[in-house]
Order: C-alpha cells, then structure tokens, then sequence
C-alpha cells in the first residue's frame, strides 16, 4: 500500500508544482485564491515578477530559458519570508503572495528581489533582471490585488523594466 501512496502523492504534486521551477503553479494559485490566504484580516501583498526580455532566453534554446526561470525562482524564494508564497504565473512571470504585510514592506521585498535577482550570475553572458509590480489589498480580496499587480506589470513592459512599480 505505500507504493501506491507513494505514487499518488506524486502525482498529486506534479498538478499543483511547476516541473521547471519547483514553485506553485497558476492553478494552485488559482485555488489558494479561492480558499483565502490570510485569515487574520491584515493586508496582503501581490508581487508580480517577470524576467526582462525574457524571449532572447528562449532564442538560445529551451535548456537556457528554463534554467533561467529555475535560477530565479530559487532567488525569489530565497529572499521572501517563509510565510510567503511563490507561484509561476504565466512563462516568464511569478506572482508571490505576501500576507500580513504593508505596502511599505512589500515595496522593501520587492526591491529586494529586484536587486539580488540583477546581482546574481544566472547563466547568461549579461545579468537577468526583473520587473517588479506590487499591489495591497485586504486578505478577503486578493483576486482584485492580484488583478491589479497584472496591470501594473503591464504598464512596466512599456517603460524599459528592471524597476519596481506600484498599482
């Protein structure tokens, strides 16, 4: 009977964990949304991240764009607080859910991110760099903070990247 436990935990894993990055993926952030995230009623953050450029990655061949994405997961969830949760959102873009925390502190983690993603060697001849977008919600709401994040990011594509920008 273990072996068969053994095999469905694994398997139940592989739905909820991204293969490449070993983060949460879109659909179990999909349902931590809809389960709540904080109960303790305090705001909550939305970082999303997305690596710059991240097509000339993917122009070297796939190995290099998905160990780009692995390197930068690992610095994320190496710079945000046990409590946080990271996800991989879409090809090139992670949305970390901060409970519990203020705008001023998601700004000082999001820059943090930022600076230790641009500060470490990632595989490629030039550093990789992130943009950042943070938005802050109440814990009863984060689908619209997450919402709003997307948006912020999007407005970042236009203006250059390797910045942090507010909602």
């Amino acid at each position: 009977m273990a072996f068969s436990f053994r095999r469905q935990r694994r398997v139940d894993d592989n739905i909820i964990v991204d293969r490449v990055t070993g983060t949460f993926n879109r659909r179990q952030l999909d349902i931590d949304l809809a389960a709540g995230v904080d109960a303790s009623g305090m705001s909550t953050a939305t970082l999303m991240i997305h690596v710059d450029d991240f097509g000339r990655y993917g122009k070297r061949g796939e190995a290099t764009g998905d160990q780009i994405l692995e390197r930068v997961a690992w610095v994320v969830m190496a710079t945000v607080r046990t409590s946080d949760i990271v996800y991989r959102h879409l090809s090139s873009c992670f949305c970390v859910l901060l409970p519990a925390t203020t705008d001023e502190d998601a700004t000082v983690a999001a820059e943090r991110i930022r600076a230790n993603i641009e500060s470490t060697p990632l595989l490629v001849d030039s550093a990789v760099t992130v943009s950042v977008a943070i938005a802050v919600g109440d814990s009863q709401h984060v689908s619209k903070t997450v919402e709003r994040a997307e948006a912020a990011l999007e407005s970042v594509a236009n203006t250059g990247g390797n910045r942090v920008v507010h909602d």
